[in-house]
């Protein structure tokens, strides 16, 4: 019991340092920097962690979980692709909210094990995605796309929508620019006549409570 707590509470402390660092080079940062991040003095962190690199573990740890979510990737017969396409865009939209560039180069310059196993949680995601729009496609739900350049579309333009600097010099608005570009997105993936039945409630609540939640940490 005691383990668990102990876990839980090194969890939230790290939750809250990748929260709080993301536009920062984690591998860069200061262990005071850290503890500042996490709401607890130097000495406490040093209580649940035992070193820097402990820190970054968890880190990834965690990066590797969400991407790894089993629910979201579910081959179960009841499950709907459609509900598992909008998770997926749920998942698309956190990690390069929480996990910018800056993130991926850090550790791919002072961490290079940790790096690989990132690298790995993007092949294993991109591997189940694949096989989402390829079921997708044979069901009828689905037009055909190449999903490297579909995935490399998330990143470039959802990163470039979550910068402020862009919003600004286009006269944007965080929540249409994401709305926009969910429309324009599944209007790539998916067949006209899935589009027609599609419920597009639950993302557009997702994007209303995420921008409501975290625009002024942008």
């Amino acid at each position: 019991m005691m383990d668990d707590q102990r876990n839980n509470t090194r969890r939230i402390m790290v939750f809250q340092l990748i929260h709080r660092a993301r536009k920062e080079n984690l591998t860069s940062m200061r262990a005071e920097d850290m503890a500042k991040c996490m709401d607890v003095s130097k000495v406490t962190m040093y209580k649940y962690f035992a070193s820097k690199e402990d820190i970054l573990s968890l880190v990834v740890s965690i990066f590797k979980d969400y991407l790894r979510n089993e629910d979201m990737f579910s081959l179960k017969e009841n499950d709907s692709l459609l509900d598992r396409y909008q998770k997926s865009f749920e998942q698309s939209l956190m990690i390069n909210f929480y996990f910018p560039e800056q993130f991926f180069e850090g550790f791919k310059l002072n961490h290079p094990q940790l790096y690989e196993e990132i690298v790995d949680a993007q092949h294993f995601r991109f591997k189940q995605l694949e096989e989402l729009y390829q079921s997708g496609l044979e069901k009828g739900i689905c037009n055909k796309v190449n999903t490297a350049i579909f995935v490399l579309n998330d990143e470039v333009v959802l990163r470039r929508v979550l910068d402020p600097s862009f919003l600004i010099r286009h006269g944007l608005l965080l929540e249409e620019a994401l709305i926009d570009y969910y429309d324009m997105q599944k209007r790539t993936l998916l067949t006209d006549a899935c589009l027609q039945t599609l419920d597009d409630t639950p993302v557009l609540e997702l994007i209303r409570f995420f921008v409501s939640k975290n625009s002024r940490y942008l």
